[in-house]
């Protein structure tokens, strides 16, 4: 069925107001520079196990919990301390602001992964792209739009089965499939997630990104570590600051000279 998905993102943004904004910050990330070290689609074979435990442990909370904490701890400047509900990922409405709730909290981080298991882990995914600068492989968009719309069939055939008696076993069955479909999606995250974590760690002083598609070595200038790794856990740098990256005889998403200078 993901074969019938698109591997493309939506051209622009039909919503409006405050999820017309969020929506159009999502869509965005198709433009960032880097990529995944490794595609959801090959995650099952990369990280047979990490793929196998994430995929059991996601309708617990368990698997979302990990990887939010994990992200937070590698990524974040001060860890777990920048913790917020959805981190910032779903707007304010009305007098609701997710984002300003259980800052720092690890009772929240936990209660967020066992309330939303699959929507916690897809924040954690977020924000490692937001962190990297990573763009989603085309085979992604297709994997995710395929168990949106699973479940999506799943609501439509729970409803009819409400008034249609003869439905509710075909409901029933297509409940089962989506489910599954969806543990398995969490599952390659989790390895997705696991796999980037792992790989910024142990190659020290190194990141891999993508420019024009083609991978490139970064190399980190001395003295530039600071908290919320993106290379290793001895050499921390954050994206802002890898600056020391030729591609193609010019910088890498190089800043202005005065800055380089500095």
């Amino acid at each position: 069925m993901a074969c019938f998905c698109p591997d493309t993102p939506p051209e622009s943004v039909k919503s409006r107001g405050t999820r017309g904004q969020r929506d159009a910050q999502i869509l965005a990330k198709q433009d960032n520079p880097n990529v995944f070290a490794l595609g959801l689609k090959d995650a099952c074979c990369e990280e047979p196990c990490c793929c196998i435990l994430s995929g059991l442990g996601a309708p617990f909370g368990c698997t979302a919990c990990w990887a939010r904490k994990a992200v937070l701890e590698k990524y974040s400047a001060n860890g777990l301390d920048d913790y917020v509900c959805c981190q910032g990922y779903i707007p304010q409405c009305c007098c609701c602001h997710p984002g300003a709730w259980c800052a720092g909290s690890r009772l929240g981080l936990a209660c967020e992964g066992l309330c939303c298991p699959v929507f916690s882990l897809s924040l954690a995914r977020l924000h490692m792209m937001d962190a990297k600068q990573n763009r989603p492989d085309p085979c992604d968009y297709q994997i995710i739009q395929c168990s949106n719309c699973l479940q999506l069939i799943s609501c439509v055939l729970d409803i009819v089965a409400i008034f249609v008696e003869q439905a509710r076993d075909l409901a029933h069955i297509v409940d089962c499939l989506a489910d599954l479909f969806t543990c398995s999606v969490a599952g390659c995250m989790g390895a997705q997630v696991h796999h980037e974590i792992k790989k910024d760690s142990t190659e020290a002083g190194v990141i891999y990104v993508v420019a024009q598609g083609v991978p490139v070595d970064v190399v980190v200038l001395p003295g530039h570590a600071s908290p919320g790794s993106l290379a290793s856990q001895d050499h921390q740098v954050p994206v802002a600051e890898a600056q020391a990256v030729v591609v193609m005889g010019q910088p890498a998403g190089a800043p202005p000279n005065e800055e380089m200078d500095r």
